[in-house]
């Protein structure tokens, strides 16, 4: 049922999809699911107040929708 050796802090990648070519850092794998939990950034770090700062998002998704980088 798919490629269950993912671990977290795997680096994974959207080969296809409205993602395409998006890489995230694995956070949880769900293997009875077939599932990771992922988290990826969006856009360029910036500098607010003397504080970096990037738009951070998590989602979940399935084994068969990523590959390993």
């Amino acid at each position: 049922m798919g490629f269950s050796d993912y671990g977290p802090g795997d680096v994974v990648y959207f080969p296809a999809g409205p993602f395409i070519g998006i890489c995230g850092v694995v956070h949880e794998v769900d293997a009875r699911r077939a599932t990771l939990r992922l988290e990826f950034g969006e856009g360029l770090a910036h500098r607010e107040g003397g504080v970096l700062r990037e738009r951070r998002h998590r989602m979940t998704v399935g084994f068969d929708e990523v590959e390993l980088v």
